[in-house]
């Protein structure tokens, strides 16, 4: 099952390890976070089981968090229900992708007439996904693929873009404790070719790499990297993947009280 999240074995060291990390976050008096297994090992694999790199990936992450609040989820899961099924711009494949990672799809729709924070809703329904995608271990091990379909682009969008806002983006992109994440860029037309070339200067070279183009006609490319038939129907899958908002939405429902709990955690 995709959202399977039971217990998992650990090995000998790297039990070791959880609990050289839970020893070090707990002695610290700069962060009040929990030592859940969970959220340890999360950083642990994004570190490859370095377990100084993942204490300072913590630190590095809340830190974030304190200088960027309005960056992150700040309500009940319920709260963003409308704008989930109203907006359907955010959506999880039930298969993983070829390699092992699950797939999930973000659409650009203009939804600023209908919602008057519409950006910095999205921002919160963002990293929300992307904690709650935390929380399973296929995704703590293998990462994610991130399909981003540009082809709702507005000038709506292009008129938030400013250098700040991707400066933020890209320091977001840089604490993400994802082991590893593929990005596949759709566009077509001009406004979609303007939004990637704002966005790719304020990349890192080493996300930049994980970052593919593809332009909205010939879809060969991602077929083959993401695999047939883990792609939705629109992008050239099989007929019977149709995107559906309650795969995501219904994960973050039954993890509500954890992920509203993680929203409480932070740098003193």
């Amino acid at each position: 099952m995709l959202f399977l999240t039971t217990r998992v074995e650990h090995t000998s060291e790297q039990i070791f390890k959880i609990k050289q990390l839970r020893q070090l976050v707990e002695k610290c008096e700069d962060l009040s976070v929990g030592t859940e297994d969970t959220l340890l090992t999360k950083f642990l694999h994004y570190t490859r089981w370095d377990t100084i790199k993942a204490y300072q990936a913590i630190h590095a992450y809340y830190e974030f968090k304190m200088r960027h609040p309005t960056w992150v989820a700040r309500h009940p899961i319920e709260h963003y229900r409308q704008l989930f099924y109203g907006a359907h711009c955010r959506y999880v494949m039930p298969q993983v992708d070829r390699n092992g990672r699950v797939l999930v799809v973000f659409k650009t729709v203009d939804g600023f007439r209908d919602y008057p924070d519409y950006l910095q809703s999205l921002v919160e329904m963002d990293d929300l996904i992307f904690e709650s995608l935390l929380l399973l271990p296929r995704v703590q091990q293998n990462g994610i693929t991130v399909i981003c379909d540009l082809q709702g682009t507005t000038r709506n969008f292009l008129r938030q873009f400013s250098p700040a806002f991707m400066k933020v983006v890209n320091e977001k992109n840089g604490v993400l404790p994802f082991s590893q994440r593929i990005v596949h860029i759709i566009q077509r037309g001009f406004l979609m070719h303007v939004t990637s070339t704002l966005f790719m200067p304020f990349m890192n070279k080493e996300f930049k790499e994980k970052i593919f183009t593809h332009d909205g006609r010939h879809l060969s490319k991602l077929r083959e990297m993401v695999g047939y038939e883990s792609l939705p129907a629109e992008y050239g899958g099989p007929g019977t993947n149709v995107l559906d908002t309650n795969l995501i939405f219904n994960h973050l429902s039954q993890n509500a009280e954890y992920l509203e709990k993680l929203q409480t955690y932070g740098k003193i």
